[in-house]
Parts: structure tokens; C-alpha cells; sequence
């Protein structure tokens, strides 16, 4: 099923026009086809024709869709992970994390795919626990490529059987279409679709947050803060998601103000 659009984010750009075929073998297969037909060749001969006729048109849309894709790319956005989520491990603590939706991606995309004549619509088939999206990508001249991911439904939590199919379905779109247009997004990202955290993969927890990790990082920390890439209290949250951070550790971060401020 396509995507939703959301209404007031996608950009009112001009479509550029697609070039008409300049192949001289299109040009060429089209004469003969002609004169087959106006000297009655056979059904063997016109079929034969026909396949070369259509080969020499999937070739040029091939070439139109790579270099339509090729622009996009020149002007493909960096999609910025702004949604946070937390979630209770299973032995106990906490784990943060950010990430971008499938909205956040297709509102920075869609104007720029809509400009090179590009699109893209989703197919989906459930097999048992498994569930399998398809990203379709295709060009105006008719040239489509795609991109399959397969996963289990997300029984994390206290989700009801729609609202695992629901987590899964977002997730894999997200990865599909991120995966087919090579879009690059800031941070780790897990999309809301959280598998289960064994305990052994968990490091212990600490009292507190290591003051030699902090006294390390805080340079790092001090010129995100400064730039406006990170605020304190972010910074805060992560590091509260590995150990508690210190009243001095907070005091320090929070005494950090962006540019300008």
C-alpha cells in the first residue's frame, strides 16, 4: 500500500520533464516493425520483432531511471533521527534510544523523488509469524526496482496480535525504502521495532556513571551542546540509559549553553 503523504510537508517543486528516447536502435525497431506489418510478415516475424522492439525500450528506460536516480541522489537529504523511545530490558534496566520515522523519511524524500520523476509503493505478504514488505521504485519511463526485507512480528511489550503486525510492518517499510534509496540518517536507530534484549548482552549495571568516561567524552559533549547538535538534557538521558549520572556530571553539562545563548 503507498504511503500516506502528510499533509503540509511535501514541497510543491516542478517535475522535470523526461527526455524523449534518442536511441537510434528504438528509432530503428519501430521502422522495421512497420515494414513487417505493411508487407504481412508472419506472426513468427512480427513476434520476434515485437520482443526486440521491446527490449530496445526497457534498455533506454533503464538508462532514464539510472540517470534520474543518479540526480536524486546528488540532492537526497540527510533524514535527522528527532523521536526518542525507552524500554525496560530484561534484566532490569533501561534503554534509550533515537530514532526516525517512516513519516520523518518519506516528508524528506518524496519532494525530492517527485522531482526526477520517481515513486514508490509497497507490497506486503505475511507467512505465518513472518512478515514480508517489498519497496517498489520506478521511474516515469517505466523502469522499476525493489527492495524485500522479512521479520517477525514484534511481540514486544503489551502489544495486542494488530498492534505487533502494525510495529513490524512501520519498521520494515522504514528499513526498505531507507535501504532501496540509500538514505543516510544521524544516529543509531531502531525505528520502535525493539527485539527482545537478553540479559547476557546487558553490561552490568553500575552505582554510577564512570567520571573517567565522562571526563573523556565531555570535550565531545561540550561542542555538541555548543553547536546546537545535542541539548544537555539529551545528553543527560543517554547517559543515565548506561548509569546514573552524578549530581556534578549534571551540574557540569547543564552549565554548558549553545552558541548564542
Amino acid at each position: 500500500m503507498p504511503a500516506k503523504k502528510k499533509t503540509g510537508l511535501i514541497e510543491s517543486t516542478e517535475v522535470l520533464p523526461v527526455d524523449k528516447p534518442e536511441s537510434s536502435a528504438l528509432s530503428e525497431v519501430g521502422q522495421i516493425m512497420q515494414s513487417a506489418i505493411n508487407q504481412n510478415a508472419s506472426i513468427d516475424t512480427l513476434e520476434r520483432v515485437m520482443n526486440l522492439y521491446e527490449q530496445s525500450q526497457a534498455i533506454v528506460a533503464r538508462q532514464q531511471f539510472n540517470e534520474a536516480f543518479s540526480r536524486f541522489q546528488q540532492d537526497m537529504p540527510v533524514v535527522k533521527k528527532n523521536k526518542t523511545a525507552a524500554f525496560n530490558t530484561n534484566n532490569g534496566g533501561r534503554m534509550e534510544y533515537s530514532y526516525a520515522s517512516i513519516d520523518d523519511v518519506v516528508a524528506a524524500v518524496q519532494p525530492v523523488l517527485h522531482r526526477y520523476g520517481l515513486s514508490y509503493w509497497f507490497e506486503q505478504q505475511q507467512n505465518g509469524p513472518n512478515i514480508t514488505i517489498t519497496c517498489n521504485l520506478t521511474h516515469v519511463s517505466g523502469h522499476t526496482i525493489c527492495n524485500t526485507a522479512t521479520g517477525p512480528m514484534d511481540n514486544t511489550g503489551k502489544k495486542s496480535a494488530l498492534q505487533q503486525i502494525s510495529s513490524t510492518v512501520t519498521y520494515l517499510k522504514r528499513q526498505t525504502l531507507v535501504g532501496i534509496l540509500g538514505v543516510a540518517c544521524t544516529d543509531d536507530d531502531t525505528d520502535g521495532y525493539v527485539p527482545d534484549m537478553k540479559d547476557s548482552a546487558q553490561p552490568p549495571v553500575q552505582n554510577h556513571y564512570p567520571d573517567a568516561d565522562f571526563q573523556r567524552l565531555l570535550p565531545e559533549w561540550r561542542a555538541s551542546i555548543e553547536s546546537g547538535q545535542q541539548s544537555a538534557d539529551r545528553i543527560i538521558r543517554k547517559i543515565n540509559s548506561k548509569a546514573p549520572a552524578t549530581p556534578q556530571q549534571v551540574q557540569q553539562l547543564k552549565a554548558i549553553q549553545p552558541r548564542g545563548h
